[in-house]
């Protein structure tokens, strides 16, 4: 399942239903798509898309502005401005549904281990290709998703920083278990 991960400061306005959607600068989604919702390094819940559609910021209004949990267009374009240029936007509405209990994304991908150790791990293996090397090298120079991903050449790279650790611990979890 897709992730979308949200800054810690929309927690209580995902939880609260005041939050319904996000506006991105790629659409990695589709309607009735379900994906994990990540908020403050926790997985939250879960949400089912409900549409995704193109836009500009001159589309946007006080209504948009209420869906994304601000009081109104002013307030999101503010914060859009600190991350987004005018073309290429998407917004994507979502119904979310909150866990009873919040989960660390090691207890679901990598068995409660730390990513550190997956990735150190990988690097005694044969099975990684040299970029996935420079890659797993690159996350434990930096110890983090988000900056490796900004030094392999913007956020939009930090799918390619998750597959490859997710890669990594199946490989480790194959030494371990043997195969």
């Amino acid at each position: 399942m897709k992730h979308l991960e949200f800054k810690r400061k929309y927690l209580k306005s995902l939880i609260s239903g005041e939050k319904r959607s996000t506006i991105r600068k790629r659409a990695y989604v589709k309607p009735d798509e379900h994906v994990y919702i990540h908020c403050g390094g926790m997985v939250i819940g879960k949400a089912r898309i409900i549409s995704v559609r193109k836009l500009r910021i001159e589309d946007i209004g006080d209504e948009i502005a209420r869906m994304e949990g601000f009081s109104n267009k002013y307030e999101l374009l503010n914060e859009l401005n600190s991350y987004y240029s005018n073309s290429g936007l998407y917004l994507i509405e979502f119904d979310f549904e909150k866990f009873s209990k919040p989960l660390s994304p090691y207890e679901m991908h990598y068995e409660k281990r730390s990513l550190m150790d997956v990735a150190s791990e990988a690097l005694k293996l044969e099975e990684m290709s040299p970029n996935e090397r420079k890659i797993i090298e690159l996350f434990l120079e930096t110890g983090s998703i988000r900056k490796t991903a900004f030094r392999l050449g913007g956020l939009s790279k930090r799918y390619v920083v998750r597959e490859t650790i997710r890669k990594a611990f199946r490989v480790v979890r194959g030494q371990k278990n043997g195969n």
